[in-house]
């Protein structure tokens, strides 16, 4: 009974640190609104061109495979940046940068141990701290190898992409590269991306080579909350749910299927799919209405007193297995306490306790198989082209 006990905490901290990769923002003031530049004119969305990113940042942990297919694919000079661990108060995300003729492409891998941190600390200005400094990071890395390969901003057009964290950092780099303004062009394509930014320029035209395709049943992409007033930058388009389309069941149904033909396994859902997410989103809401709350406001969790941003982080201390039978402890026991047992619950969706012994078992909660690449890929793989160029326009 003590051995499954243990089992059981360290599984639930686990699943709930590698759902909440969540609570994301930076310092100084918003972009001043330029209506003049309008960077990238001729982008024109694809959907071919969207699963080859989201294939790419599917094996961006991968290097042997990733350099096997950008190799096969005519890019030369790769290169990796950030890709060991760093200190807890490094903010980076792993970057991989490679050139064809003229072309620039960077992939942003997903979270990794210490970057967990990173994902917490909102900060208190109009980006996500965390990845607004590593997007600083990319953004110098980027100038280094352009100087070092002999490539002219004039000419280069630069592609970015990511998951997840890699996401959210590739959708900042790419507002600040449109907004220098002296590239050839500059686009992105990210999935599951969480909202980076409070900036009121956020959806202006000029970032529309934006394209940020996030998944109604993949709770990440709605954190930090949008009634922080945070959103991402660019055109981002939201895969089907039942209250945006007529013929969802269809859909979803295709969807489901090209999963299973994919994973062979089969798609974890949500008992009332994005109606649970939308949800718990409404009940985060409640437990730190602002971002002051967020670092501010205490709860009592296993007779302490914290704020949400302390609980987070002992969150992150478990996912970077730091002591993982005290804090695996410690996260269990939150499901006793009124303000969190609600996150505990909804993160286990789809895995009984029992499952949870077995460390696999916890890549099968509903809240991580629709964050993972395979479940974008299924979606996007079903859906005709037109479902995106009518929400692109």
């Amino acid at each position: 009974m003590k051995r499954r006990l243990i089992s059981l905490f360290i599984a639930t901290a686990a699943i709930l640190t590698a759902c909440c990769g969540v609570f994301y923002a930076q310092s100084s003031n918003p972009k001043p609104a330029n209506t003049e530049i309008y960077v990238n004119d001729n982008f024109v969305f694809s959907k071919k061109a969207a699963i080859e990113h989201l294939e790419l940042c599917d094996i961006a942990g991968y290097p042997v495979s990733l350099n096997a297919r950008l190799e096969n694919s005519g890019y030369e000079n790769i290169e990796y940046y950030d890709y060991e661990n760093s200190l807890k108060s490094d903010n980076k995300v792993g970057l991989v940068l490679c050139k064809k003729e003229n072309a620039l492409l960077a992939i942003m891998r997903g979270t990794k141990d210490e970057e967990w941190y990173s994902n917490f600390n909102i900060g208190n200005g109009f980006e996500h701290a965390g990845f607004s400094i590593a997007a600083d990071k990319v953004l110098l890395n980027i100038l280094s190898y352009m100087q070092n390969h002999s490539m002219s901003k004039s000419t280069t057009e630069v592609y970015l992409t990511g998951h997840s964290r890699g996401a959210a950092v590739a959708n900042i780099t790419a507002s600040r590269l449109i907004d220098e303004n002296t590239f050839k062009s500059v686009s992105a394509y990210t999935f599951a991306c969480p909202n980076t930014t409070t900036s009121v320029n956020a959806n202006q035209s000029r970032y529309k080579s934006i394209i940020n395709i996030i998944n109604p049943q993949d709770f990440i992409c709605y954190i930090p909350l949008e009634s922080w007033e945070y959103t991402r930058y660019g055109k981002t388009v939201e895969l089907p749910k039942s209250s945006t389309v007529s013929d969802f069941d269809t859909l979803y149904s295709n969807m489901k299927e090209a999963y299973v033909s994919d994973t062979s396994n089969d798609l974890k859902d949500f008992p009332n799919k994005s109606k649970d997410v939308e949800d718990i989103i409404g009940y985060l809401s409640t437990l730190a209405p602002s971002v002051e709350d967020y670092y501010e406001k205490e709860i009592f969790v296993a007779g302490l007193r914290l704020t949400t941003y302390d609980y987070m982080m002992k969150l992150a201390a478990v996912m970077n297995n730091e002591n993982p039978l005290l804090h695996g402890l410690f996260m269990l026991s939150c499901k006793a306490i009124p303000e969190v047992s609600a996150i505990t619950e909804f993160v286990f969706s789809g895995v009984s306790e029992s499952k949870l012994m077995d460390a696999d078992s916890m890549m099968n909660t509903a809240v991580v198989v629709n964050h993972l690449p395979a479940a974008y890929s299924a979606w996007i793989n079903s859906l005709e082209e037109d479902y995106f160029l009518s929400r692109l326009k």
